[in-house]
């Protein structure tokens, strides 16, 4: 008998906004198609595209792996792209900062900042809380991998 591999999706893209919102879709309709409860598959979408978001953000070129695999008892995103060696220490204090503390009073922090600078950075903060999402953050190379958990 063979051995059965956990449901799931390998891409690799250029993260432009269209794709981004396309996959989002894909990906919901594709956890909802294993049986899962709609709840966490729109968590499991959000972080989709948050990812993805971040990755357009910081990357060096416009190209992205995008990875989902469904354990059982989380669901595994993960997405590669390329970045500066300055963008992979932006984001790698940016994990360490969001990842810090109560998930809600992170994620506030995040809104309070974002409100004051205009820009939009709660979108990791927002995983952690939302999705109750384990987040970490590696390098290889000029290659940067964010990895997200989401218990199931």
């Amino acid at each position: 008998m063979l051995a059965r591999n956990p449901p799931w999706i390998h891409i690799e893209l250029v993260p432009v906004w269209v794709h981004i919102k396309n996959l989002r879709q894909f990906v919901r309709e594709f956890c909802v198609g294993m049986s899962i409860v709609p709840e966490t598959a729109d968590q499991i979408a959000m972080t989709t595209s948050e990812l993805l978001e971040n990755a357009t953000k910081y990357a060096s070129t416009l190209w992205a792996r995008y990875d989902l695999r469904l354990l059982g008892n989380c669901a595994e995103i993960s997405v590669t792209n390329s970045a500066t060696s300055k963008q992979r220490e932006t984001l790698i204090a940016f994990v360490g900062e969001v990842s810090q503390g109560d998930a809600l009073d992170a994620y506030i922090r995040c809104l309070e900042r974002q409100s004051q600078e205009g820009q939009s950075q709660a979108g990791l903060a927002r995983i952690r809380y939302e999705a109750a999402a384990e987040i970490s953050v590696s390098q290889h190379d000029d290659e940067i991998c964010l990895l997200a958990k989401i218990p199931m």
